[in-house]
């Protein structure tokens, strides 16, 4: 058996399995016991036996190795990607799709639309399930690939497909088939309003609580609107947020006895669009969303006497710092940074950035670029006197969304500046450490 494809070696772990059968960095795994393998997940499937055939190949030399080993044993092999046959991208043409509202001239990557199955099991990324097929279906529910993030948006076959800008499979049959088979399922709705808001979204809900057992979490988060989004989308304003909230409640109740759980959950940013705290950590059930935006508020507020307590009269090492962050995030730091400043000789400040590459409308942290930062700080006569601390989420690859780098806004602030996770445990290690 010969490959055309396969995965190539980036590294092997000193003493390993790999190792000790002369597997080299720049080797393609072509296969797998006679089977060919498309990813780290077929390779990781394939190898979970005693004896298996590895198929190696070096330039034009194809080597087989046999290995026994136990079954759970890893080889001890690092790939250069995950995904050995390319990713699976989207053909959908959704009416909020975020990577279509970004202006010409970024970097290329960020104008990948991925809908890959696989990233959503491996990653946790949301997929459509428009271009996942039979032979897909069967793959995930062979190799156990669970959990899967699926968006949904409307269970209404006609609105999902307005919303798509495509004709997707049906989707609740979809996810019934999943469910049956035993896959974990956590669903998302991207609430647009005049579009799948109102009886829509009840429709949806009611329907995706009916696919039992699998759909374990239900997720609902305002459409992301930037200034250069088609002028007939609307923002989800105050009144739109108060009623989800309102409902959510609702079901939450509901669920709770028919289910027990609540199962339904709207996002931080919904919460403060309506202008409403957030709830309590027991409610959001472990958290099953939080890589969604659901309940990252909360673990941070919860989090906060902690990092209170090791600062308590501490001598801190850091006495300016500034935090910069979006405008969404701001105001439950600025309470965090007030408290910090009563317990320690920190002088901790808040700077928001407002995001004028995105447009206004666009508040969380994770959009801010570079070039806002730099030109938003630079008339600041406190900037060159403080340490500036950043969230990680504002980075991919070390750079900003505009390509600046860290080091760029550095040098054009004239001070130090350092990304660290948003929490307050870290705020806290910056400080005293």
């Amino acid at each position: 058996m010969t490959s055309t494809r396969g995965g190539i070696v980036q590294s092997v772990v000193p003493g390993s399995i790999a190792e000790e059968a002369g597997i080299l960095p720049g080797d393609v795994i072509a296969g797998i016991s006679g089977r060919p393998i498309r990813d780290v997940i077929d390779y990781r499937f394939y190898c979970a036996e005693e004896l298996i055939e590895v198929e190696v190949r070096r330039g034009d030399e194809t080597i087989l190795i046999e290995i026994e080993k136990d079954p759970d044993e890893p080889l001890g092999i690092e790939f250069e990607e995950e995904l050995f046959d390319g990713i699976k991208e989207c053909g959908n043409a959704c009416v909020f799709c975020f990577v279509d509202q970004l202006p010409s001239g970024m970097r290329s990557p960020l104008y990948i639309k991925d809908d890959d199955y696989r990233l959503s099991f491996l990653h946790g990324n949301f997929v459509t399930l428009t271009n996942t097929n039979e032979n897909d279906i069967k793959r995930i529910i062979e190799q156990r690939l669970s959990p899967l993030y699926v968006s949904v948006h409307a269970a209404d076959p006609k609105i999902r497909s307005q919303m798509l800008g495509a004709q997707p499979p049906d989707i609740l049959y979809q996810l019934n088939r999943l469910s049956a088979a035993g896959i974990e399922i956590h669903t998302q709705i991207v609430l647009c309003p005049g579009i799948n808001d109102g009886k829509v979204l009840e429709q949806t809900v009611t329907a995706l609580a009916a696919v039992k057992p699998g759909v374990r979490s239900i997720g609902i988060v305002p459409i992301g609107i930037t200034k250069y989004a088609p002028k007939y989308l609307r923002a989800v304003d105050i009144e739109t947020a108060q009623e989800v909230i309102a409902k959510v409640g609702r079901w939450q109740s509901e669920f709770k006895k028919q289910r027990g759980s609540r199962l339904v959950w709207a996002s931080d940013e919904m919460y403060i669009a309506a202008g409403e705290e957030v709830p309590s950590a027991r409610s959001y059930e472990g958290y099953p969303q939080f890589e969604n935006g659901i309940g990252i508020l909360r673990r941070f507020i919860d989090k906060e006497s902690s990092a209170l307590r090791r600062l308590s009269g501490a001598k801190a090492k850091k006495n300016r710092i500034m935090i910069v962050t979006g405008e969404l995030a701001a105001p439950a730091l600025r309470n965090f940074a007030k408290r910090v400043n009563g317990v320690c000789e920190a002088n901790v400040k808040v700077e928001a950035v407002e995001n004028r590459f995105f447009g206004r409308s666009v508040t969380a942290a994770g959009l801010i670029t570079g070039g806002d930062i730099i030109e938003q700080l630079s008339a600041s006569t406190d900037v060159r006197e403080c340490d500036i601390l950043i969230p990680l989420v504002m980075l991919r690859d070390g750079r900003f969304l505009d390509d600046i780098t860290l080091n760029e806004v550095s040098d054009a602030l004239g001070c130090r500046i350092k990304a660290i996770e948003p929490d307050p445990g870290a705020l806290a290690d910056e400080i005293i450490n």
